[in-house]
């Protein structure tokens, strides 16, 4: 586990207590607003006539920060100063009277950094203030700093480089004579690094007053830049000791008041809230507390604090099931981290660096692939050597118990992976006696450690008391993954005791804890991913009942299949909402639809811009549009009280006379098969499945088991889970023909049944008598633009009212708001359709202007079509489909859980002129249930050119 490596930045400031973090001043300095001089910094008051120019000034680089604010000057006397204003004022930098830099901001000498410019200015010896001003048009806005020298205090150096070289009892002698001293910062100083003393003793009580009393003595000092290093020491300690969060969240938010005076700590800062969250299991606000100290670091040049949130995103990506690109971010610190970096942090990326091979190990493990289980050896073996080196730093040049009771116990579950399991035993014990009194996540490793090693040497008993320590303490601790290990554990541990029932109600548990995990995770941050890294209590649940209830394991399958998607069905959980929390969640919906549309006109005028000014609003649009897709996510948050629960999710969609429900499910080795029809159900154990095989050997493993089923059936929905996704059912080779000649296939999310509606098909009603036909938006797909024609014809012939939005009156306005009126009983869309980003959140169809309609403008409509047929690429396509553990969730997909009935749409690229010829037969019938309808469009591409992507259509259904 990685419980420790948050104390990486502290290491680098906070902890370790280096002179300051460099602080800073006013950092969003409003134009048009004085302040008196003595506060040190000012922006000039604007005038009628000459509008001050908009500017922003944030610096850093100081030794400390004072009360005013006011800079006390770095031992290199450079400070770093970053400008934003328009790119035609005029900015001059200045140091009293002389005048660093002046030129129009496009032009002024430094790096470019969102959408300003960072400079280096270097500070003369006697300097009293650094200015900036900002002129255009008769306008000036100004902003000024107040220089002071640093203190003097050798003696707090050589403290302090004692304490650094673990000479921990000298230390604290020379910091006890400082703190009686006269220097009122001095004491300040000297107290706040006895604090660090006692932390690395393990006296945490003592730590905790100690950073109490620093904190008032900086205080009133006027010290802002230490008191902002003590908080996060604070802060940190509470979190990791204790894990007492209201108490570290309160030190935190201590500082809002300081942070305009102090723009480097108010960077920091985020940085630490990161932690408290992903402690608390709230990845979506650490993932975003990362991104806001990411961007403070990138501003003002603080390159030791970007390897730090890096590390920490590595982290986090880590929990979220994404060790690839952890191990990516971890290699990029270790490539960029300086020759002389500390002892405790080389060895808290050496953790790092192991525990990440570690995680890699465990998802090669998991999958179901020859080539992934090869990598498992290899990652296992990376991971010992920096293990090996963290613990060697954390012994003699890092004396550090804590970190290295981390460290020998990631060696241990390494030991254990490895199947060593008397050293993995020899590695816990050390950790043990290392650490007397450990935080509660690495504790928990250490109950999962021993109740692991009990079940391999074949006590269960053993095992399921370990495992009962573990529910207590995760309770006791808020620690989710701590209650679904528990859970997991006493299942394998009541299996293996012969106690089947006990043991089903166990993974039952923890299947309930893993959707409430889920849930925790941002869309489009890899839910799919981290709900697939808990995968197993769902396959040993589904295989303990295959052997008892074939009934009861085809439940557990549904519900595992469904659960994710079923909750991002707010359409159906509204009602239940109490009058405030309707008014939340209508005003969160609002707030999106606002933002999308402001968006939406930002783009318009593109075409006037320069190239260098389009890309710079690229990045920034980019980066504006993540903001925006995440306003649904979490206005989903506000409907979880009422998501499904698992009898509802049981109930999914009823099956119709003669139609035959195929489910697939992973278990301990191979698959459970599922044949269902209303009178009954089959159930098979079927063997590995590599889903790149010929079409002829997937056909004998996965449908030959149902032949009788298969041959009674006159339809079949198919409901495959994970890589299973990717297969084309419908075109495996049946009796010498694909499947679909032999009868209509579907493809079903297995949502929950919703209330009564028309039958889906032909006869839906009088009130659903709309068409709405979208064609090629870009207008670069002439074959899209025939078979809107055709569409748009063959619709009005069979009796209903069309509206055509083509080219540029596509809009995502106009689009989503023809979606949302009442009665609309099919969309058809002819253009573009996109794939992209984790959980398919980026996935879109394209508009006109630029515009889309995303996936998160689907979710938040609050009407959906009957039927929807998207004649676009990639528009049924998932994250599963390209071999993840994902979601499920894409364009077609979304559409369904905003209520469609069936949507037409394609699982990959689709070629301009077969995507006319299948649309154009599609709509040749009569009006009927859209498996017959594609079914019929298929055969006839595949007779017409046998050679064609014919199959790369599908029907998928709720």
């Amino acid at each position: 586990m990685t419980r420790w490596r948050a104390l990486r930045p502290a290491l680098g400031a906070a902890i370790l207590g280096a002179a300051a973090l460099a602080p800073g001043c006013d950092a969003r300095c409003p134009t048009g607003t004085a302040a008196p001089a003595t506060s040190g910094a000012s922006a000039a008051p604007a005038t009628a006539a000459a509008p001050a120019p908009p500017l922003e000034v944030e610096f850093a680089g100081c030794s400390a920060v004072h009360a005013g604010p006011a800079c006390a000057l770095p031992d290199d006397r450079t400070l770093r100063i970053w400008v934003k204003a328009p790119a035609d004022a005029r900015v001059a930098i200045a140091v009293d009277a002389a005048v660093a830099a002046d030129a129009p901001l496009a032009t002024l000498d430094g790096a470019r950094v969102q959408g300003g410019v960072l400079a280096r200015v270097p500070v003369p010896e006697g300097a009293r203030a650094l200015s900036v001003t900002a002129e255009r048009g008769g306008g000036r806005a100004s902003f000024r700093l107040e220089l002071r020298p640093a203190i003097d205090a050798p003696r707090l150096k050589e403290a302090e480089a004692l304490r650094r070289s673990g000479d921990l009892d000298a230390a604290s002698s020379a910091l006890d004579a400082l703190a009686s001293g006269a220097d009122p910062a001095v004491q300040a100083l000297a107290i706040g690094k006895r604090a660090r003393v006692d932390l690395a003793r393990g006296r945490i009580p003592e730590a905790i007053a100690g950073f109490e009393a620093s904190i008032r003595a900086h205080r009133a000092a006027g010290r802002i830049s230490d008191e902002f290093l003590d908080r996060f020491a604070l802060s940190y300690t509470l979190l990791y000791n204790g894990r007492r969060f209201a108490e570290a969240r309160a030190a935190l938010d201590a500082l809002g008041p300081l942070e305009a005076s102090h723009p480097e700590g108010r960077a920091v800062k985020p940085y630490y809230a990161a932690l408290l969250a992903s402690e608390a299991g709230d990845l979506r606000a650490a993932l975003r507390q990362l991104d806001a100290s990411a961007a403070g670091a990138e501003r003002l040049g603080l390159s030791d604090h970007r390897l730090h949130v890096l590390q920490e995103r590595a982290d986090v990506l880590q929990t979220l099931g994404r060790p690839l690109e952890a191990r990516a971010l971890l290699r990029d610190v270790q490539a960029s981290s300086p020759a002389g970096r500390a002892p405790c942090e080389r060895a808290s990326l050496m953790n790092d660096l192991g525990w990440n091979a570690l995680q890699i190990a465990w998802a090669s493990g998991g999958s179901s692939g020859q080539p992934a289980r090869a990598e498992r050896p290899r990652s296992l073996a990376d991971a010992e050597a920096p293990l090996t080196a963290a613990l060697d730093l954390y012994g003699a040049a890092c004396p550090r118990p804590a970190q290295r009771a981390n460290t020998l116990t990631n060696l241990a579950l390494a030991k254990l992976e490895a199947g060593q399991t008397e050293a993995a035993r020899a590695r816990l014990d050390e950790a043990r006696r290392t650490d007397a009194h450990p935080d509660a996540g690495v504790a928990m490793y250490w109950l999962e450690i021993e109740g692991r090693i009990a079940l391999g040497s074949g006590d269960p008993a053993r095992a399921l008391q370990v495992y009962g320590r573990l529910a207590r303490l995760a309770e006791a601790s808020d620690l989710a993954e701590g209650r679904y290990r528990a859970a997991l554990g006493r299942g394998r541990a009541l299996e293996a005791m012969g106690r089947l029932d006990a043991a089903a109600v166990a993974y039952e548990q923890a299947e309930e804890v893993r959707g409430d995990l889920g849930a925790l995770v941002p869309l489009g941050q890899g839910r799919g991913g981290y709900l697939g890294r808990l995968e197993e209590s769902a396959r040993l649940l589904v295989d303990l009942l295959l052997r008892r209830d074939r009934r009861r394991a085809l439940r557990a399958a549904r519900r595992s299949r469904a659960r994710a998607l079923a909750t991002l069905r707010w359409i159906d959980r509204i009602e239940a909402l109490g009058g405030e929390e309707r008014a939340r969640w209508e005003s969160a919906l609002a707030a999106y639809h606002e933002a999308r549309a402001a968006f939406d006109e930002e783009g318009r005028d593109d075409w006037r811009l320069s190239s260098d000014e389009l890309e710079a609003a690229r990045v920034a649009r980019a980066s504006r549009g993540q903001s925006i897709r995440a306003l649904v996510d979490e206005a989903l948050l506000l409907v979880r009280h009422g998501e499904p629960a698992a009898a509802e999710l049981a109930a999914a969609s009823a099956l119709e006379e003669g139609e035959l429900l195929l489910v697939v499910h992973p278990i301990r080795e191979g698959w459970a098969g599922f044949a269902v029809t209303r009178d009954g159900v089959a159930a098979r154990r079927l063997p590995a499945l590599d889903v790149s095989a010929p079409g002829a050997a997937l056909a004998t493993r996965l449908l030959a088991p149902f032949d009788a089923q298969l041959r009674a059936a006159t339809r079949l929905r198919v409901a495959a889970h994970g890589e299973l996704d990717r297969v084309d059912v419908h075109a495996l080779p049946w009796d010498g023909a694909p499947l679909v000649a032999r009868i209509p296939v579907t493809y079903g999310l297995d949502l929950p049944q919703r209330g009564a509606q028309p039958a889906e098909g032909a006869g839906a009603g009088e009130a659903l008598e709309r068409a709405l036909v979208v064609a090629d938006p870009r207008r670069d797909l002439p074959a899209a633009r025939r078979e809107a024609d055709a569409v748009a014809a063959a619709l009005t012939g069979k009796g209903l009212r069309v509206e055509r939005l083509s080219g540029g009156l596509a809009t995502r306005r106009a689009v989503a708001g023809a979606l949302e009126e009442p009665g609309l009983a099919l969309f058809h869309y002819a253009g573009h359709g996109v794939f992209g980003g984790l959980d398919g959140w980026d996935s879109s169809l394209a508009l006109s202007g630029g515009s889309e309609l995303a996936v998160g403008d689907i979710l938040a409509l609050r009407r959906a079509p009957a039927r929807a047929v998207l004649s676009g690429c990639d528009t049924a396509r998932t994250e599963a489909a390209s071999g993840a553990r994902g979601l499920g969730l894409g364009l077609a997909q979304a559409l369904l859980i905003a209520g469609a009935r069936s949507v037409i749409a394609a699982t990959r690229p689709v070629d301009d002129a077969l995507a006319e010829r299948v649309m154009t037969a599609l709509y040749a019938g009569e009006r009927g249930e859209a498996g017959a309808q594609l079914r019929e469009a298929t055969l006839a591409a595949l007779r017409a050119d046998p050679s064609s992507d014919w199959a790369s259509f599908r029907v998928l259904v709720p």
